[in-house]
């Protein structure tokens, strides 16, 4: 492959605000290219046209390429955002193989991919990849780099409605990762293995989820209304798993927009997709796994 010596490089018109989760998420701004859509082969002028390249491909249930992303995450050279956008790709609609990727960086990359890894395995959901969390938590040293993988911890593995176990918790090494791994003894055993995708401590179920968004939203004064930090996780998750395009949910400058969430969600409820509970999707899509589905 091509590498790209330029750090930065320019991102298309087409893709603004795209890999944003307070804007486009996995929609475009304006209509893609035919050398994305249609191209037969990975385009490498541009490294974003190869990520969408890609992207296009697994929309449409084609998931083989995603480990192409793996260059653009190795090199040094990449913009930062890319790495995120290609890693985020990588825990949304990657096989078996590419999340064994992420537990790599977690335990050999350098300190900044073994965070944003970390990241990626809370988008995947996948249970068996936060031991591996945990191990890059314990290497590192700084308190706001390990702050960051606790807060992924929490989100995977804490209720939703209870105070968080696994943030600041002022526990040693020893106590954390001894917690941390009783809690996923339990999740494995109520769930019945460490394959299940989880969310908030328990397996994702998308349907759920979508109500609970909805319920979120009580009607009340618009200058009261309160976006969660739930909300946009949830957001993520569910454009993720159903492909429903919910970058209205945002406005200029990030600011939530209840209304428009709730037509998105109302229109979503009225005939909501079919989701096997603990399983990973990609725009209404199964993503497969090794052993189950080829």
């Amino acid at each position: 492959m091509k590498t790209f010596p330029s750090k930065h490089v320019h991102r298309p018109k087409y893709l603004q605000d795209c890999f944003y989760w307070k804007g486009r998420g996995y929609h475009y701004s304006e209509p893609a290219p035919t050398a994305v859509v249609a191209a037969s082969e990975m385009p490498m002028e541009s490294p974003w046209d190869g990520l969408a390249w890609v992207l296009e491909r697994a929309k449409n249930a084609d998931f083989h390429h995603v480990s192409n992303l793996r260059h653009w995450i190795l090199d040094r050279h990449s913009d930062p955002t890319l790495v995120s956008a290609c890693l985020g790709l990588t825990a949304d609609a990657g096989g078996d193989s590419d999340l064994e990727f992420l537990a790599e960086l977690m335990i050999e990359g350098p300190d900044y991919l073994r965070i944003e890894a970390s990241l990626a395995a809370q988008w995947s959901g996948v249970l068996w990849l936060v031991p591996f969390m945990l191990e890059a938590w314990r290497v590192l040293r700084r308190r706001a780099d390990r702050d960051a993988i606790e807060t992924n911890i929490v989100n995977l593995l804490d209720p939703i409605d209870v105070e968080p176990q696994f943030f600041a918790s002022g526990r040693s090494d020893v106590e954390y990762i001894e917690t941390v791994d009783a809690r996923l003894a339990e999740l494995k055993a109520a769930l019945g293995n460490d394959r299940v995708a989880v969310s908030g401590g328990t397996a994702v179920d998308m349907n759920r989820q979508a109500w609970l968004m909805r319920k979120s939203l009580v009607s009340r004064d618009t200058a009261e209304w309160v976006d969660w930090s739930n909300f946009l996780i949830w957001r993520r998750k569910f454009e993720v798993f159903s492909g429903v395009d919910c970058s209205g949910f945002y406005g200029e400058k990030g600011i939530f927009q209840p209304q428009k969430a709730s037509v998105v969600l109302d229109r979503y409820l009225a005939s909501p997709m079919g989701f096997e509970v603990g399983r990973r999707y990609f725009f209404g899509q199964l993503v497969p796994r090794r052993g189950k589905d080829g």
